[in-house]
């Protein structure tokens, strides 16, 4: 990458799978916290059970945005964790089936985080998390030179 590239190109090309990634990853939360304390914990009284699945669904909120925020500042690492934590969603909904869950709710929660996976594992996401990459590293060598100065 010898020259910078237009900002507007990027974001045409790569914007829509990086905001499909996190919004799909959201929408894993949104379904799957719910639906892991509704199935698990059915012994908790339902204000508990609420208030477990908002803080836990807050906390893992916070986790993936960060993750996404450190992929977009040229770390492409910060996928792991994302990996991790969809795996471990998709892993932690598949056996409530047995909890007589409704379909369509079964259905969508494990169609959420297989999404996510496929989107982090896209052609284009690697493509712009490579380009986040060289941004990063064009960035620490213009930053070096101008505290060399």
């Amino acid at each position: 990458m010898n020259e910078l590239p237009s900002i507007r190109n990027f974001l045409s090309k790569y914007f829509p799978v990086f905001m499909g990634a996190i919004f799909a990853s959201i929408f894993t939360l949104v379904f799957a916290v719910p639906l892991f304390f509704e199935s698990y914990f059915r012994s908790l009284p339902l204000a508990d059970n609420t208030k477990y699945s908002f803080f836990g669904g807050i906390a893992l909120t916070l986790i993936v945005v960060h993750c996404h925020f450190m992929v977009a500042r040229g770390r492409p690492h910060w996928v792991r964790p994302l990996v991790v934590l969809l795996a471990l969603c998709f892993l932690g909904v598949l056996p409530t089936i047995a909890y007589e869950v409704h379909p369509l709710t079964y259905a969508v929660t494990l169609l959420f985080p297989l999404l996510a996976l496929l989107l982090l594992n896209s052609k284009r996401h690697r493509e712009m998390r490579q380009k986040l990459l060289e941004v990063r590293h064009l960035r620490q060598a213009v930053i070096a030179k101008h505290k060399a100065r």
